[in-house]
């Protein structure tokens, strides 16, 4: 499959974070060379995360008293954000690459398992 630039926005919260083809007026935060596929892939992942942040936040909410979903719903937002940045940073120019690299944080990244599947036994 043909690669394509696509421009990624997450500087407003994972709720607003997006991928688009077009450049156009707007910001951006990273520019990543990705096929349909994987620019889909990471549009879910960012869908994905936005989900498991309003799950954390009505658990945390509205069920604090129940420890361990709130520690898990941390966990999977947590882990899908690896992932998402491992992704970018995979899909990335040589300059997002840079700048993600320049964030000091690709290393921590890369430590922890980006799985986010809550039957994951790795995580608890």
């Amino acid at each position: 499959m043909e690669q394509h630039h696509y421009y990624v926005t997450l500087q407003a919260g994972i709720s607003n974070a997006e991928v688009r083809s077009n450049k156009g007026e707007s910001s951006y935060d990273f520019e990543i060379m990705a096929n349909e596929n994987e620019a889909a892939l990471l549009r879910d992942l960012l869908e994905e995360a936005n989900n498991a942040d309003r799950i954390g936040y009505v658990h945390s909410h509205f069920f604090s008293n129940v420890i361990d979903a709130a520690d898990r719903d941390n966990m999977i937002y947590d882990r899908l954000l690896n992932e998402i940045y491992l992704t970018i940073y995979d899909l990335g120019t040589s300059r997002t690459k840079k700048d993600i690299e320049e964030m000091g944080i690709l290393e921590k990244l890369k430590e922890v398992k980006p799985s986010h599947n809550p039957t994951d036994p790795n995580l608890h």
